[in-house]
């Protein structure tokens, strides 16, 4: 039996994350016959190229209107960037009547939004790009995070997106036709699979020992970003004085531990108003500042512009990690 499978994309969808997941089909395809067959689709309201749906590297992919689309044995959602700008009730309402049809429907990176939008994701725990998780949480407290590159539990699926999105569709391939199958696929990549909860994803890569000594007090900083911790209590996680943890961090980073956590408390607030829709003001309190002046004015000095300013700024190109 050929399973149908549709792409749901929506304006600024990855590129990689959806040829990660196609390209596993047809190499099945290629090996075991039509198992596959697929298509993609677009909401007749999305951007101004007719019947074309731009990727976030601004090239087109053809799609079929959405309500031209009949039964799907398995949807993905697509989306990357700015994924709220482009929902709408008509996206959602088909969502949930591929849901009540009984399709196997899951999102590749923000492509949950769409499905948490439709009430899909409630009791499902969702994977999600790690730069994407703290708007998400801020969106919708009350759904279940995961850290895994993908899960999937024969209902929904999500998905961190990038390589990733080839590890969620060799899954599936094990999960409809075999193990055997998917690990020739795999081969044929070139791609070394990883299982749902067999990897985490990773938020910071840590190259010398000097930085890698200092990652449980990153990790603390990290879970402490809406209530910092002291340079004392900071300490207390490395077991030495404060002066040395400072020491530690200027020799690791090239700046103090006051100012490291900082740089990572503002490129959070700048992921929350490139993907949520917090005020800059809820943005700062989310970052830990309890003043809105120091707020903006620790923004600009960073950044060379004041916060109110990002949301009109692309966040591909605005964007970058604090460590390099």
């Amino acid at each position: 039996m050929t399973r149908k499978v549709g792409f749901l994309l929506l304006p600024r969808f990855s590129m990689l994350s959806l040829m990660s997941a196609l390209e596993p089909l047809r190499v099945a395809n290629r090996f075991a016959g039509e198992l596959y067959e697929w298509s993609f689709i677009g909401s007749p309201t999305d951007g101004d190229l007719g019947d074309a749906i731009p990727a976030s590297n601004g090239i087109p992919v053809s799609v079929t209107p959405m309500s031209d689309v009949n039964k799907l044995d398995r949807l993905f959602v697509c989306a990357s960037y700015a994924p709220q700008e482009h929902l709408s009730p008509a996206i959602t309402n088909w969502l949930k009547h591929r849901a009540r049809q009984g399709t196997h429907i899951g999102a590749l990176e923000t492509g949950c939004y769409a499905l948490a939008a439709a009430d899909l994701i409630n009791n499902h725990n969702t994977a999600m790009h790690w730069e994407s998780q703290a708007a998400f949480n801020e969106t919708y407290p009350n759904l279940s995070l995961c850290n895994s590159i993908f899960n999937d539990d024969g209902k929904r699926f999500t998905c961190a997106g990038g390589s990733a999105s080839m590890d969620l569709v060799l899954h599936q391939i094990s999960e409809d036709q075999n193990e055997q199958l998917a690990d020739r696929v795999a081969s044929s990549l070139v791609h070394q699979r990883y299982q749902q909860e067999e990897v985490g994803q990773r938020s910071l890569i840590l190259h010398s020992p000097q930085q890698m000594a200092l990652k449980p007090v990153i990790e603390a900083m990290a879970a402490n970003i809406e209530n910092p911790l002291e340079g004392a209590e900071l300490a207390t996680i490395q077991k030495v004085s404060e002066r040395t943890l400072q020491r530690q961090f200027k020799l690791a980073f090239g700046m103090p531990a006051r100012s490291w956590y900082l740089q990572m408390r503002l490129q959070r607030a700048r992921q929350l108003l490139h993907e949520s829709n917090l005020t800059v003001m809820q943005a700062g309190i989310a970052c830990g500042f309890g003043s809105n002046e120091n707020f903006c004015r620790q923004y600009k000095t960073m950044f060379g512009h004041p916060p109110s300013r990002d949301r009109k700024l692309d966040y591909a190109s605005a964007f970058s990690s604090p460590v390099a």
